[in-house]
């Protein structure tokens, strides 16, 4: 909930009817998932400059230790976690029943 009047709400927190730019819902949903995809590629884009410039300035590791890298059991499985919540996220809008959507014939 906004913390006070002039506060937007979140995307997560607008109700109502799904934005139809398309006249095939399928490629409504198609944008939507690309705009899913662009959004988290540009946040995380934005993270990952941070840590290199961070770890370039204090001489923490190199470019070659990250492409070395290799996670352990626990890591993968992490990874592996967090990959599947995301996929979920992203192909959620396949599911989503798009207002007034007829079945097709």
């Amino acid at each position: 909930m906004p913390k006070d009047k002039t506060e937007k709400p979140s995307v997560k927190q607008i109700k109502g009817r799904n934005p139809h730019f398309f006249n095939d819902p399928n490629t409504d949903r198609l944008l939507t998932m690309v705009m899913e995809l662009a959004s988290e590629v540009s946040v995380m884009r934005d993270r990952l400059d941070t840590h290199e410039r961070l770890a370039a300035a204090k001489g923490v590791y190199s470019e070659g230790d990250v492409e070395n890298f290799r996670p352990n059991e626990q890591e993968a499985v992490a990874r592996e976690e967090w990959r599947s919540k995301f996929l979920d996220r992203i192909l959620n809008a396949l599911y989503t029943e798009y207002d007034n959507e007829k079945p097709s014939s």
